[in-house]
């Protein structure tokens, strides 16, 4: 019995998408043990009731980031739910909003102005924040200071 091409292609598309969804779909890595992770950030002393924290691995580039709520406290999530273990360099960034350009200016998107976080905060390069997590439930308060 004789194919058409189109047919046998296909066919041969169809078998490799199966083959595509079955090996590769649903399929987690293992990066060992994870450690949850929460704290309160502040400025001065008083809660900062907005903004990202971000945990960055510093020898594996894993991340993690947790918003932080109302009283300044935050929970990191992850696409594996914790972090693996190890030493993490820490940063926080204020909220993404909207920016209005002016008249005749598109508007943008920027950091909030937020006193409450200074820059040196804002990257983990310079916020000199670093952690080590270990399995099972860490608690990491950042205290942030000065301008």
């Amino acid at each position: 019995m004789m194919h058409d091409s189109r047919s046998v292609w296909r066919f041969l598309a169809a078998v490799f998408g199966l083959f595509l969804m079955v090996g590769c779909g649903g399929e987690k890595i293992d990066r060992g043990p994870l450690g949850s992770v929460q704290g309160q950030v502040t400025f001065d002393s008083a809660a900062v009731t907005e903004g990202t924290v971000q945990f960055t691995h510093t020898q594996k580039g894993y991340a993690g980031t947790g918003q932080i709520d109302q009283e300044g406290h935050y929970v990191v999530k992850s696409e594996m739910g914790g972090l693996p273990i190890g030493e993490y360099k820490v940063s926080v960034m204020p909220p993404i909003v909207q920016i209005d350009g002016g008249p005749n200016t598109p508007s943008s998107e920027g950091p909030k102005v937020m006193p409450t976080i200074p820059k040196k905060y804002r990257s983990s390069e310079t916020s000199s924040l670093i952690v080590e997590i270990h399995t099972g439930e860490n608690t990491f308060d950042i205290a942030m200071q000065g301008r």
